[in-house]
């Protein structure tokens, strides 16, 4: 038996993908190969990993590469697979649309869409492939929202192919059934869930936790701050860098502003909280300790991690040992993500803080409907209720003089001006406020002018 044969035992598929898809060990390496056969060829290659679950990220990889090279050298006949097709789609976008939809529409077609259609040919797409490409979705687990995003980038790669007369008309596409998540109330965390969540993160880089080889350290901590006092989407840790943070100061008052890329609407500069003054400090200080780049063109958070994708899938995972420790999920039913702070974010300000929403949409780059729809879905009116009954303290008026009797108006319409060049004097002449007759003041005739 050659030295290069895969060991039967060892073979492993890869989930989701096509079970051509292999990873498997020889007698003559310690690393996983991976294996495909496409277009009537075996292609292989080492993943140079001993770890399986990296060897399939290898294998998944490789799987891209092998159909994207198969194209660029026109080793397949078939320019009509969905293969093909997706690669012109994704290389026409890069320029005419935010990177972030870019990588959006990269993800899903990769992480779903490359699997199930890869090599087929669009023109043999029919309805029935569409509704067994959502039961796959489906057998992922993946929420309804999240399926209907794959049928919209797949159906986006299909227009593209009618534009290039490569198709002729779209199939039928299936309804998404179940309730989208987009349209599900999103939780938060209440202060004194998130001072637990800050603790814990404390605690555990303390005990120097380990996920998955990765150490818990106090940048999480400052990570779940930095989120709540900016209004932050997971999303834009992936792109901040510390040339988008800028120190401000106003009289005593201190706050940093954000100006980093669109990573979903808009590129509204953000006003943080104060508190992240001494966050960011802190943070910055945590780099430093620990040997992490801190230049203007490094990245804020996770900074020796160059592929971002990564990055966010190690926060992710931190995270959610974080959460997993504090037990706030196990005893509150809330179903809590790193989403979740940003909701925090907005919540709080709407509870605690005295800000209009349209003010609060424009800050976190959203809008007035969204919130209302979404991060405050579940506001309840015990939350303002001490804003309800609040009132707005006003600087108390004078007193009114009472009301003046005859008398007294007659003293006041008696009032007469005198002027003289030295002086002005008043004359009052009637009686006092009390009834008591006044005696009149003399005034000098001479050089003076008496006017009412």
């Amino acid at each position: 038996m050659s030295r290069t044969v895969a060991i039967k035992e060892s073979i492993q598929t890869v989930k989701g993908y096509p079970k051509k898809l292999v990873i498997y060990l020889t007698p003559a390496s310690k690393f996983y190969w991976t294996r495909v056969f496409y277009h009537g060829k075996y292609f292989t290659r080492t993943t140079k990993t001993t770890n399986p679950a990296e060897a399939k990220k290898k294998a998944v990889e490789f799987y891209q590469e092998v159909l994207i090279s198969a194209t660029q050298s026109n080793t397949t006949k078939q320019s009509t697979s969905l293969s093909v097709i997706a690669k012109h789609y994704l290389d026409s976008i890069k320029r005419a649309k935010r990177q972030s939809a870019v990588r959006n529409d990269e993800s899903r077609y990769e992480n779903g869409i490359l699997p199930f259609f890869g090599e087929q040919d669009i023109r043999t797409i029919t309805h029935a492939n569409l509704n067994k490409f959502l039961g796959y979705l489906a057998q992922r687990e993946l929420s309804p929202a999240t399926q209907k995003h794959y049928l919209v980038v797949l159906r986006k790669i299909l227009k593209f192919a009618i534009a290039n007369e490569q198709l002729d008309k779209l199939p039928l596409f299936p309804r998404v059934s179940g309730q989208l998540q987009t349209d599900q109330k999103r939780h938060d965390f209440s202060l004194e869930e998130y001072d637990h969540l800050v603790e814990t993160a404390e605690i555990l880089a303390a005990q120097n936790a380990i996920v998955r080889g990765v150490p818990i350290t106090l940048e999480m901590k400052y990570l779940i701050q930095f989120m709540v006092n900016s209004f932050i989407r997971p999303s834009d840790l992936r792109v901040i860098k510390h040339k988008h943070i800028t120190k401000r100061e106003e009289g005593s008052e201190k706050w940093i502003t954000l100006t980093h890329p669109a990573t979903k609407t808009n590129a509204n500069e953000v006003q943080a909280m104060p508190a992240t003054v001494g966050i960011y400090k802190n943070l910055c200080d945590v780099h430093k300790k620990l040997n992490h780049p801190v230049g203007k063109d490094d990245y804020v958070f996770l900074p020796t991690y160059k592929n971002r994708s990564t990055a966010m899938e190690v926060i992710a995972r931190l995270f959610r040992k974080i959460l997993q420790e504090t037990g706030i999920q196990e005893n509150t039913g809330k179903n809590l993500t790193l989403y979740s702070l940003r909701h925090t974010a907005i919540m709080l300000r709407i509870v605690k803080g005295n800000v209009n929403t349209l003010a609060l949409a424009r800050n976190a780059r959203t809008s007035q409907m969204i919130i209302d729809r979404f991060y405050a879905a579940h506001l309840t009116t015990d939350h303002v209720r001490k804003q309800l009954h609040a009132f707005i303290e006003k600087p108390s008026a004078k007193k009114k003089k009472p009301a003046k009797t005859k008398a007294q108006k007659v003293t006041t319409s008696s009032v007469k001006k005198v002027s003289t060049k030295t002086k002005s004097l008043r004359v009052l002449v009637g009686k006092e406020s009390d009834g008591r007759q006044r005696p009149a003041k003399k005034v000098a005739t001479s050089r003076t002018k008496v006017t009412k």
